[in-house]
This record gives C-alpha cells, sequence and structure tokens, in this order.
C-alpha cells in the first residue's frame, strides 16, 4: 500500500495464510457486490486484506462500521458479517471510529463505487471481481 500512500490505521487489516500478498478495499457492508468479492477472497490465500470501511450506501452502513470496527476483533467481525451476515454487537461507550476520514480518503481517491480494490502496484478496480482474476493480477504483480 505503500505505492498509494494508504493510511493504514483507517482500515481493518484481514490476514489470511502468509499474508505476503496485499490489497486494499473500499466496500460499504451493505453493498451486495462487496459481499459477493468477500466469497470470492475465499478461495484467495496468502494475502492481507486492508478493508477501508466507506459508508456510501446508508446509515445503517455506518452503524455497521463503527459496530465492527469497536468490536475485539474487527477482521473477525467484517468478515462475519460479510458472509454470514451476523450482525456485530453493541458499539462500546466511547468507542470512536473515523468514518469522516475514511470518507475524505475516498474523495480524494475519486472512489465512486464499492468495491473499488488497489493492488500494491497502485492500479485499482471498481467493481467485484472473480478470485481467478485477483489471482492473476496478484501473480502479475509479483513477477513484475
Amino acid at each position: 500500500m505503500e505505492k498509494i500512500g494508504l493510511p493504514k490505521e483507517l482500515a481493518i487489516k484481514m490476514v489470511k495464510g502468509s499474508g505476503k500478498r496485499v490489497i486494499a478495499l473500499f466496500a460499504d457492508p451493505n453493498c451486495h457486490y462487496c459481499q459477493q468479492f468477500e466469497q470470492n477472497l475465499e478461495d484467495v490465500n496468502d494475502i492481507t486484506v486492508y478493508v477501508f470501511p466507506y459508508n456510501i450506501l446508508s446509515v445503517d452502513s455506518v452503524y455497521l462500521s463503527h459496530a465492527i470496527w469497536c468490536s475485539a476483533d474487527p477482521a473477525q467481525a467484517w468478515e462475519r458479517w460479510m458472509l454470514r451476515r451476523e450482525r456485530p454487537g453493541k458499539v462500546p461507550a466511547g468507542c470512536l471510529f473515523p468514518n469522516e476520514k475514511i470518507l475524505e480518503l475516498g474523495a480524494e481517491l475519486q472512489v465512486r463505487a464499492t468495491p473499488t480494490i488497489y493492488f500494491a502496484d497502485g492500479s485499482r478496480v471498481e467493481g467485484s471481481i472473480s478470485a481467478r482474476r485477483v489471482e492473476e493480477k496478484l501473480a502479475s504483480i509479483q513477477s513484475g
């Protein structure tokens, strides 16, 4: 993420396997295509995903992201919601979620749709893509 300068402190970090391959994902928790992409990622190994909860669809999206961010294990809470629709618990008192900063970042990057996927080489894809396409892109970055 260094090539595109995304602030990792505004993301939920999810690691699968070695985590040696990296992507960033702008996703709304109520976005069907984002949920579809999360399903596709189930078939991708050795990846780190930095999820930027980009709440553009509804007030419920903000609530969900806030509750996920403030949960004991945000990566697990995000995955449970996106893959199984298991709602997170209530937001603990005093827990802050950087929603405005994430929205500002998305506006700077001209993120207009979710999901928007950034790869380590700085390229980006809008919309859900298959696990095969993710693997092909990650392989091209590694060999390039």
